[in-house]
């Protein structure tokens, strides 16, 4: 077999030469749930979550534009301020912070995100992030459903 080997190493699915510090760049970011088991669930770790998700965005120097926690994954639209930390160390700070805040780790490892480009629409990718409760078929109305806000 030689040296091919891919179990194991760690795969980065990040842009190769993106600077993911640079200021006003908007994300949409998705987390998945540990094992996709469905444990945003109830009323006190989605608070917690959506709370330090806010307070975690602005230590970072990200505008938090909308989110939706969904029961196995989080979406979250955000754009990078004046003098952002590097993306990939706020998503690592707000995970760890959900941890230590209730006592279990609640994330799968890495995560996904779309850097939008200047020809896309954010308030459309808002409204995408907040229409994924009625696609999966938890409430037939977006404004039914408690865990998605848009903040624009």
């Amino acid at each position: 077999m030689g040296d091919y080997k891919t179990w194991g190493r760690s795969r980065s699915t990040r842009l190769r030469y993106f600077d993911y510090a640079a200021p006003n760049v908007a994300y949409h970011v998705i987390m998945g749930a540990r094992d996709r088991r469905a444990i945003f669930s109830d009323e006190l770790t989605n608070n917690r979550v959506t709370g330090l998700l806010s307070r975690s965005a602005q230590i970072h120097g990200y505008n938090l534009l909308a989110y939706c926690l969904m029961p196995d994954h989080l979406h979250i639209l955000i754009q990078s301020g004046k003098w952002p930390h590097d993306l990939r160390q706020f998503i690592r700070g707000f995970k760890s912070s959900v941890t230590r805040a209730t006592g279990r780790s609640l994330w799968q490892r890495g995560f996904f995100e779309h850097v939008l480009r200047k020809e896309e629409n954010i308030l459309a990718v808002a409204e995408y992030i907040l229409n994924n409760p009625v696609r999966k078929g938890l409430v037939s109305r977006r404004e039914e459903y408690r865990w998605g806000k848009i903040l624009l």
